[in-house]
């Protein structure tokens, strides 16, 4: 035991040594971040930016939303575990693989269930790992040939993949097909927790579920669009981009409360971003064998499938005017507080152009107790956990001092995530440091 705590407490002293040759601050990189009021730029040509999109939504085809949903219907009902699900799985694989994206099944069990999702994968362009799910479930009620729930949603899915495969985004873009969604959202809440076990960066995900029913007029001019408070960024989105692009969508956006009953909350039980899209009108034939195509609307479809690549394109991050790489982090740790214990600053490298709305994750996690380092202030401690919201023209300066600090080695970690028209941006940074006789803060170069 007294050998133990003796090299213990070399490993220490030499951990100091090498510290204490860097007395002053190493400064480390940069981030990116999501969440804050729409902010358009001044000094951008409305009409350049957003010509791809026009291009895309022009791109939408009629006739081939309505042969996918067509051959969907013409399986019959396709519940979960049946041949006719295996068989359109097929179809749906071999019409995403067209496309030239890879695909892939992921298998999943959930008790007595078992079943197979299918993602094509657009990878994005920028240096983050940051992920955008579009997604509709391709299995029916045992009798119903699921012609709007939800083949409505798996023809978008395809007209999607097929369209924008052939642009670039900053973000990656999934286009998924779960299963198991009529036994429980089976599917895709086995994707969503392995997401979050695997500590994925999904940025926001969409779910299109029964998108394609209208009979009115008033109910073929409007779409509901279902989030909770924390998700109400992609319905600022949606509802941005059907009036910039109204003359090519003609839909309007109806903000709707969280709607439980569709895969995105699979995704919002493991604390990401979800919301999804509904038709705006009451299906009678909803889980009936009368779900068929002759019943629906196939213009209203055309309508939410021009909403929706308009809406992931801004998700995406289509031609951003700011992008992950503009944006640069700065941390500093110093002795005594001159003029400050610690000093963070994000910079806008193209604050010429555009302001960046970020949010902004500060924290210092000791690395052996596994919890926040905290400041001391008589009676009481302060974790040393912050987070912030900014719009950052130039750049933003975050500084600590006055501060007695729990004493070891720390995590400093940084995460800058982009909100509403910067929702593309994402950049995480760590280093570590050390902080020792309460007050004097090191950092270490960042590994």
């Amino acid at each position: 035991m007294i050998v133990m705590i003796k090299k213990q407490r070399i490993i220490i002293i030499a951990i100091i040594c090498t510290i204490s040759t860097v007395l002053m601050t190493i400064p480390i990189s940069s981030i990116s971040i999501n969440d804050t009021p729409f902010i358009k730029s001044k000094n951008i040509n409305p009409i350049t930016g957003h010509l791809d999109i026009i291009e895309m939504i022009q791109k939408v085809n009629k006739s081939k939303l309505s042969k996918h949903i067509q051959t969907i219907q013409d399986f019959g009902p396709h519940p979960t575990g049946s041949e006719e699900l295996e068989l359109l799985g097929n179809y749906i694989f071999n019409e995403l693989a067209k496309t030239d994206l890879p695909v892939e099944y992921i298998d999943w069990k959930d008790k007595k269930d078992t079943g197979k999702n299918i993602v094509a994968t657009l990878q994005g362009i920028g240096k983050t790992d940051g992920i955008i799910i579009v997604c509709a479930h391709y299995d029916s009620t045992i009798i119903s040939p699921g012609a709007d729930d939800d083949g409505s949603g798996v023809s978008i899915i395809l007209m999607l993949a097929e369209i924008m495969s052939n642009y670039s985004f900053n973000s990656t873009i999934k286009f998924i097909l779960f299963s198991g969604e009529e036994q429980g959202l089976l599917g895709s809440s086995f994707y969503a927790e392995n997401a979050r076990k695997n500590n994925k960066n999904i940025i926001g995900v969409l779910a299109l579920d029964k998108v394609g029913y209208a009979v009115t007029a008033d109910e073929g001019r409007k779409i509901l669009h279902h989030s909770n408070e924390e998700s109400d960024w992609m319905v600022d989105i949606s509802t941005e981009v059907a009036s910039n692009y109204y003359d090519y969508i003609k839909l309007e956006v109806i903000s709707r409360s969280e709607d439980t009953d569709s895969d995105h909350i699979s995704f919002v039980n493991e604390g990401f971003h979800g919301t999804d899209f509904i038709r705006y009108a009451i299906n009678p034939y909803y889980h009936t064998s009368e779900d068929i195509i002759e019943h629906m609307n196939l213009t209203y479809l055309t309508k939410v499938c021009n909403l929706t690549v308009a809406t992931l394109s801004k998700m995406a991050g289509l031609n951003p005017v700011i992008n992950s790489d503009d944006l640069k982090i700065i941390m500093k740790g110093r002795i005594l507080g001159k003029p400050s214990q610690i000093y963070i600053k994000v910079e806008n490298k193209k604050s010429d152009l555009d302001t960046a709305n970020v949010t902004i994750n500060i924290s210092l996690t000791h690395i052996f107790r596994n919890k926040f380092v905290e400041s001391t202030k008589k009676h009481y401690n302060i974790p040393c956990s912050w987070y912030l919201t900014k719009e950052i023209k130039d750049n933003f300066e975050f500084l600590i001092g006055g501060r007695k600090f729990t004493r070891g080695l720390f995590r400093f970690e940084i995460i800058v995530q982009g909100i509403n028209d910067d929702i593309h941006l994402y950049k995480k940074q760590v280093t570590y440091g050390w902080i020792f006789n309460k007050f004097r803060v090191i950092m270490l170069p960042r590994l």
